[in-house]
């Protein structure tokens, strides 16, 4: 007890700042969740299963679904009425607690405050990982769920573990894998008799399983291979996608780490050095140091979740992960990479990851934004071409307006058209082709603004950023 005091008193003030640091963090991302346009996927989200009654929730099932966030986003919407803010208000506040978890997880397994400091604000500033701390999807909400339960196996509360690793899986499905290291760490990481370590394994995995079937079930009985579509069908491309992505979000803007050579750079030295790092060390902790196998836990996790997803692939038929579906690896990857730095005590290895991760986070905040998600720069226009449109039909008698617009902006026009009541605009429907006659305004992309077709048309708002063009019919 006596030892435990002064450890508590010197920790108290580093919680305080990691408070104020998640505090501003969260800020950032709920003032990106109340300006920002809806996407087509957040906009999907609405549509499907947030607008209408409970039941559309569990009566199909597709990727879009995330249900356990779809769940959270109807009670927000119906608790605040519909906004921006409000569709995305429980990715932001599992935002704040993203932040306080992977700093608990880092104070439980790393010795060096300098570690934990950047390894959280590596964590933190991550352009993707900041992006969806603020998108209407479970993906942020489930990575969330997934560090606190890591963080709650490492401290040996397997009940609480499975309990998060299934909300985690309730709010997004790809995070299964990472799911199956945590609860398989007990029996491969734990110490004592194998029927004992077999026991803590079914604590993680029965409580896990069972909110897994209660939240899930109902829709998931609908669902077959094909409703887990996105990914790509080489590991070199996937691969490729994951570290442009991490570390580009600008675009025309990448820094120098976000050019073709930067992501070959990352892709074919750094990220092979890193797991060849963290590989190393943790084998020489896994025999040597029987008491600290559990701040191991991250780095099993990953190796457990690649090989399940090349197994998965090949079995399964199922496309490798990109993008979004990275995060929970990413987070692992740095936790994992963190763990190892600190369990090395030569000074000069420890310095030279500390100033690999500092080049990482100078990247990362030359891609800061606040007003696009970089998996959806072409709907960073289409809440302000609502409201062009807005001012544009009002007075005129309902359905007396059509509006059409490309494929991919055509959710994000229709949740406007609910939100902002444009009764006037008959209702957007949705057209493999998008059509350049027969309509009163089009929504076009860049790719096809500039068609002799399109040049017919009478520009109204024009985004440069995007290249989105707001157009309208020439009256006879």
């Amino acid at each position: 007890m006596k030892s435990a005091m002064p450890r508590l008193a010197t920790a108290r003030p580093e919680r305080i700042a990691v408070l104020l640091f998640a505090l501003a963090r969260t800020i950032l991302c709920g003032y990106r969740a109340a300006t920002q346009s809806i996407t087509v996927d957040e906009a999907t989200t609405y549509l499907k299963y947030v607008r209408g009654n409970w039941a559309g929730i569990w009566t199909n099932y597709d990727a879009n679904n995330h249900i356990l966030y779809s769940i959270l986003a109807q009670l927000s919407v119906r608790a605040f009425h519909i906004s921006e803010l409000s569709l995305r208000l429980p990715t932001v506040i599992a935002g704040f607690f993203f932040v306080i978890g992977i700093h608990r997880v880092l104070e439980a397994t790393v010795d060096s405050r300098v570690i934990r400091w950047i390894t959280l604000a590596a964590i933190s500033v991550a352009p993707l990982m900041l992006d969806f701390s603020v998108a209407a999807r479970g993906y942020g909400l489930g990575v969330t769920l997934l560090v606190w339960a890591f963080y709650f196996s490492i401290q040996g509360r397997d009940l609480w573990a499975g309990i998060f690793a299934g909300l985690s899986m309730s709010a997004t499905l790809n995070v299964a894998f990472s799911v199956i290291g945590l609860v398989a760490c007990p029996l491969v990481l734990g110490t004592g008799r194998l029927r004992a370590r077999l026991r803590r394994c079914n604590s993680v995995a029965e409580p896990a399983a069972v909110i897994v079937l209660v939240i899930c079930y109902p829709a998931l009985r609908q669902a077959n291979i094909g409703a887990f579509y996105v990914g790509l069908d080489t590991i070199r491309r996937a691969l490729y996608d994951f570290v442009s992505q991490t570390v580009r979000a600008v675009p025309g803007h990448g820094g120098w780490l976000g050019s073709g050579f930067g992501i070959h750079a990352i892709e074919y030295f750094l990220l092979p050095a890193v797991m060849l790092f963290v590989t190393a060390v943790s084998m020489r902790v896994f025999q040597r140091e029987e008491r600290s196998r559990r701040s191991l836990l991250p780095a099993f996790a990953l190796l457990l979740a690649l090989g399940g997803i090349v197994a998965a692939h090949a079995v399964l038929g199922l496309n490798y992960p990109v993008d979004r579906l990275c995060l929970h690896l990413f987070v692992l990857l740095a936790l994992a990479w963190a763990i190892a730095a600190s369990q090395v005590a030569n000074p000069r290895i420890r310095a030279i990851n500390g100033v690999v991760a500092m080049i990482l986070i100078v990247q990362f905040l030359t891609q800061l934004h606040t007003s696009f998600f970089a998996e959806w720069v072409f709907d960073a226009p289409i809440k302000q071409i609502a409201q062009r449109l807005r001012q544009e039909v009002r007075g005129k008698p309902p359905g007396s307006v059509s509006l059409t617009g490309e494929w991919f902006h055509t959710p994000a026009l229709q949740y406007y058209q609910n939100v902002y009541q444009l009764t006037a605009i008959k209702p957007v429907e949705r057209s493999d082709f998008t059509p350049l006659h027969g309509f009163d305004y089009y929504v076009l992309d860049g790719d096809v603004n500039g068609t002799p077709e399109a040049l017919r048309l009478i520009p109204l708002y024009r985004d440069q950023f995007s290249g989105v063009l707001l157009a309208q019919e020439p009256q006879p």
